[in-house]
């Protein structure tokens, strides 16, 4: 499988993540000296709440891309035993409200990937997402990656591909489908009922299999895709993983 890493977008949200940390920090332990002055009372709440929504929002991105392996980094491990026909692309530019951030292009299309970095016991019923864990546990994980609507945002990640590929003249805007997986290993998942594909990280490589081998894309129509989707200042690849296969091999001929 032949992998395309946008660096420049991973650096900008790991810079971001830091700022909302250090300034959820700061308005916080200010809004702890502000209350010292009767007259600012009011304001000292104003910046608690302030800074308490940044360092919570901190802390969610920088579970997302300072910790490691980051979800990109795990969706790799997962499909590298696909041959050269894949290229996986993480965090392409994009613009819209719900941009992707993980394409699967092969000659029967393209896949957009919707990940999750939760563990625990999660239900999806219809676009309806829940947390079935308790609520002390819930408390304990505030700062931790949000759940939030995995169905609506992957459709959206679709129609701003879509929308991308229409306006780039390019081919492919028919073939695209959705996945939601979650990458954390500790994950239950509970699927009632869904429009999309959700699946677990081990399920992954089951769930691309099952899409099927109908060529719907040559190979110079999946070129100019993964060219268009490549485009940045700090872009790596397309890069061909060895499979674990041949990293076996290598290691006993060594």
């Amino acid at each position: 499988m032949r992998v395309v890493r946008n660096v420049g977008t991973i650096k900008t949200h790991q810079r971001v993540s830091r700022l909302l940390l250090v300034a959820g920090l700061l308005c916080l332990f200010g809004s702890i000296v502000m209350t010292l002055y009767p007259q600012l009372l009011i304001g000292a709440y104003i910046v608690l709440i302030a800074g308490f929504l940044s360092f919570n929002a901190g802390m969610q991105s920088w579970a997302k891309w300072n910790h490691r392996p980051r979800p990109d980094e795990l969706l790799d491990s997962t499909l590298r035993r696909l041959n050269d026909r894949y290229t996986l692309i993480h965090y392409p530019n994009i613009s819209g409200r719900f941009p992707p951030e993980h394409i699967l292009v092969w000659p029967g299309g393209l896949l957009v990937i919707t990940t999750r970095e939760l563990a625990g016991r999660i239900q999806v019923n219809g676009k309806r997402w829940r947390r079935l864990d308790n609520l002390l546990l819930r408390i304990f994980t505030f700062g931790g990656p949000p759940l939030g609507n995995p169905t609506v945002e992957c459709l959206g990640q679709q129609e701003a591909l879509k929308s991308f590929l229409e306006q780039q003249d390019l081919p492919g805007a028919d073939t695209i489908e959705g996945l939601i997986v979650f990458v954390n290993d500790r994950v239950e998942l509970q699927v009632i009922q869904s429009e999309l594909t959700v699946v677990t990280r081990k399920e992954l490589p089951d769930a691309v299999r099952a899409l099927g081998n109908e060529r719907r894309l040559h190979a110079k129509e999946i070129e100019e895709i993964v060219t268009a989707l490549s485009q940045g200042e700090a872009v790596e690849g397309p890069i061909a993983l060895p499979t674990r296969i041949a990293e076996e091999k290598k290691a006993r001929t060594a």
